[in-house]
């Protein structure tokens, strides 16, 4: 997984991170948008487990 956010920055990564989860929360999503979102929230998460264990924070 790693590279695969390289002009993120760590803030950039968690900022994202916190409006997917709140847009993952809207009335009108359908199981589709779920899924796919689902997925992408969890290849960012994974990115920032990742950025975690480098820089160790």
């Amino acid at each position: 997984m790693g590279g695969s956010f390289p002009k993120l920055s760590y803030k950039n990564l968690i900022t994202i991170k916190h409006a997917l989860q709140q847009y993952l929360m809207r009335d009108d999503i359908t199981e589709d948008d779920e899924k796919s979102e689902q997925a992408l929230l969890s290849k960012i998460n994974d990115e920032i487990e990742l950025m975690r264990e480098r820089y160790r924070f």
